[in-house]
């Protein structure tokens, strides 16, 4: 009598264990491929080697000339060209004053950085790594626009090349200062010219 109420007492308990111990083995290995899943994705976003697109030695190369025209700059921007005119070009360092459909002038400038490329590696990992730095990849998929923070130039930096491009802007009129609207404008237009820059440089002899 006593094994009759014993013996499914033991069965049970038995199924019990096991279905926990495979219970258990499911999680661990539930975690493991969760795990695995983190681990790529960090990878992902740290990896800084973007499959180039085109070839860049022309964008990235000092030289005295500017890297825009004022009709390519308009182009860029969707203005019209009359509204563009070039004030300066120091060895390559050129300046446009622009006047914005909205009524105001901005001067927007387009140089080199004398960078050796582990300086342009260091500059993408920083940014990267940064939450409070806007980076975002490219029109073209191969280069990466890093803002900065507090002055607002952006910079062209591609892994394979020395030498980033700046595209800074300056507006002199204090006295009247800028909407947030024209600020908007003006933030959107330095990227407008970073990808113009980049679509239109691709495979371009020097």
């Amino acid at each position: 009598m006593h094994m009759k109420t014993t013996l499914p007492s033991i069965i049970l308990a038995l199924l019990l264990f096991t279905a926990c111990g495979n219970s258990e083995k499911k999680d661990d290995k539930t975690t493991s491929e969760e795990e695995k899943t983190e681990a790529v994705e960090t990878s992902k976003e740290n990896e800084i080697n973007l499959k180039q697109n085109g070839d860049y030695t022309r964008l990235y190369s000092p030289g005295d000339q500017c890297k825009l025209t004022t009709a390519q700059l308009a182009e860029a921007l969707g203005y019209e060209e009359n509204s563009i005119e070039e004030q300066s070009n120091y060895e390559g360092y050129c300046r446009y004053d622009v006047a914005h459909p909205s009524g105001v002038t901005v001067n927007y400038g387009i140089s080199l950085e004398k960078w050796p490329k582990d300086i342009v590696s260091d500059a993408i990992k920083s940014g990267l790594e940064s939450e409070m730095v806007d980076i975002q990849i490219s029109e073209s998929g191969d280069t990466y626009i890093k803002r900065h923070p507090a002055q607002g130039f952006l910079l062209l930096l591609n892994p394979n090349y020395a030498n980033p491009v700046k595209i800074s802007f300056n507006y002199m009129n204090t006295g009247t200062p800028l909407t947030d609207s024209q600020k908007e404008e003006r933030k959107q237009n330095t990227y407008k010219i970073a990808n113009y820059l980049i679509n239109t440089s691709k495979n371009q002899p020097l």
